[in-house]
């Protein structure tokens, strides 16, 4: 009977960022590249939903952000 256990992979924590993410220039960026490849999709959405969707984005990097 062999002893010899399989070894495990080593995990490495990666440390927490010193600063804090920066949402709404994460945000406005992600709405420049919608605006940039896709020049008519806001045409075809009501003008709430802009702000709904940028609203959205930083929501989601700041609870993300929260996990850290």
């Amino acid at each position: 009977m062999s002893t010899d256990l399989k070894r495990r992979p080593v995990l490495h924590l990666v440390p927490k960022p010193h600063d804090t993410i920066d949402a709404d220039w994460i945000a406005s960026k992600v709405m420049e590249n919608i605006d940039k490849e896709d020049p008519g999709f806001w045409t075809h959405h009501a003008v709430a939903a802009r702000s709904k969707v940028r609203n959205t984005i930083v929501r989601a990097i700041l609870a993300e952000g929260s996990k850290r």
